[in-house]
């Protein structure tokens, strides 16, 4: 597991497969494919705010100053709190946020519903 990051990138196809507003766990997936025999999960934690598609095909992630939520017009720099981020989230043609805490990644053999080492690590099923 990567813990603490402030930066992911991949080339592969990632799907938003849950949020859940108790504790903010965000969770994007990269399930097993013939070209990739692993699955990727990204979790950010204490999630406030976000704009991002709900798939995508390629994308990166990047810790940013919070003067960038300034460009949404949802808005969300009125979430801001001390101890969550602002990350950067972009793909082919496209830009979003997500504010949150930490941003975990984890690569790792099981199939694509099984439940996230990252999530029950923290007590979350």
């Amino acid at each position: 597991m990567q813990s603490n990051l402030t930066r992911f990138k991949s080339d592969r196809k990632f799907s938003l497969m849950s949020y859940e507003a108790s504790h903010g766990p965000l969770l994007l997936r990269s399930g097993k494919t013939d070209k990739y025999p692993t699955r990727i999960d990204v979790v950010i934690l204490d999630v406030r705010a976000l704009e991002i598609r709900s798939w995508f095909e390629g994308f990166e992630i990047a810790q940013a100053e919070h003067t960038y939520l300034n460009n949404f017009r949802s808005n969300p720099i009125e979430m801001m709190e001390t101890g969550l981020n602002v990350y950067a989230i972009s793909g082919q043609r496209w830009q979003g946020f997500i504010l949150g805490g930490k941003l975990l990644v984890r690569e790792d053999e099981a199939d694509i519903m099984a439940p996230s080492a990252l999530l029950s690590n923290f007590g979350i099923p």
